[in-house]
C-alpha cells in the first residue's frame, strides 16, 4: 500500500516575517527527506505545519489525498508521530510509562493489553526492552532519544517527524539513531528530519529539501540537491563534496 504526505504552497507568517514561502513537497511511505538549512530557514517550522501544530496561512498538507487540517487533532495524532528537538527527563517515570504516553490517541480509558504490546513493541524497535522499567532520568543521551522515538512509534503513525534527532549526541549515538531512522523507512513509514549535519544527511536520506529563508532552494535526490554552488549560496562557506564517502567538508 502506498502512503504519500504532500505539502503544497504552504506559506507561513510570523507577523511581517515569511517563515515558510510556497514550500512544497511530497514523500512516500519507505522514503527518508532530510530538511536542510542554516539558522532561521524554517526547517523546524515546516515539521510544525506537517504535525499539524501550525495551520499554514497559505497552502496545505495532505496524507493519502486528506487534507491534514480537515481532520480532528486526535486523528491526526494516530498518522503522525513527532519527536522533538529537546526533551528534559525529569522526575521518576519509567520508561514504560513514558512510551505508554505515545499510546493516547488509541486509549479511550484505561490503557489495554494491546496498548501493553504496542509499548513492548515500539520498545524492541529501539532497542529498550531491558530499560522498560529504568527511570527516565536515568538513561543516557542516546538512550533517552531511542525512547522519544519509541514513544511516536507506540501511536502507530505512518509518518515519524524528527527535529535534530542527532544534536547533543556524541558520535557513537548520533550513529545509532541515524541507523534506527534508516530501520524506520525500512518498516514502511515516512520519515522526515530537520537535520543542521550536510553529510548525515547525505548519507541518511533519500530526498533533501534545502530551504532558505522559507524559500524552497533545491528539493530532490542528495546528489542533485547537496551540489557544492547551491551549498555555498546557501551558507556562505566554500565546500568540497567527495561522493563516493558521500562527505561534505567546509573550506576555511
Amino acid at each position: 500500500m502506498v502512503i504519500e504526505i504532500e505539502v503544497r504552497g504552504v506559506k507561513v507568517y510570523y507577523k511581517s516575517v515569511r517563515a515558510l514561502d510556497g514550500v512544497s513537497l511530497s514523500v512516500r511511505n519507505g522514503e527518508v527527506l532530510s530538511i536542510i538549512g542554516p539558522n532561521g530557514a524554517g526547517k523546524s517550522t515546516l515539521l510544525r505545519v506537517i504535525n499539524g501544530v501550525l495551520k499554514p496561512h497559505v497552502g496545505t498538507v495532505l496524507i493519502d489525498k486528506t487534507s491534514l487540517h480537515d481532520l480532528r487533532p486526535r486523528d491526526v495524532a494516530r498518522k503522525v508521530g513527532y519527536v522533538p528537538q529537546r526533551l528534559r527527563a525529569t522526575g521518576m517515570l519509567t520508561v514504560y510509562d513514558f512510551v505508554m504516553t505515545g499510546r493516547r490517541p488509541h486509549v479511550s480509558f484505561a490503557p489495554t493489553k494491546e496498548d501493553e504490546e504496542k509499548v513492548y513493541e515500539a520498545l524492541k524497535v529501539v532497542r529498550l526492552s531491558d530499560l522498560a522499567d529504568r527511570a527516565l532520568e536515568e538513561l543516557s543521551g542516546g538512550e533517552l532519544q531511542r525512547a522519544v522515538i519509541a514513544r511516536a512509534l507506540a501511536g502507530e503513525p505512518e509518518v515519524v517527524l524528527l527535529d535534530e534527532p542527532t544534536s547533543n549526541l556524541d558520535l557513537k549515538y548520533q550513529l545509532e539513531v541515524l541507523s534506527l531512522v534508516r530501520s524506520l523507512s525500512n518498516r514502511g513509514l515516512i520519515v522526515i528530519m530537520a537535520l543542521h549535519d550536510l553529510t548525515q544527511a547525505y548519507r541518511a536520506s533519500d530526498k533533501i529539501l534545502l530551504l532558505n529563508s522559507g524559500k524552497v532552494v533545491a528539493v530532490g535526490d542528495p546528489d542533485e540537491v547537496l551540489r557544492p554552488d547551491l551549498i555555498s549560496k546557501v551558507y556562505g562557506v566554500p565546500v568540497i563534496i567527495i561522493k563516493e564517502h558521500k562527505i561534505i567538508v567546509p573550506l576555511f
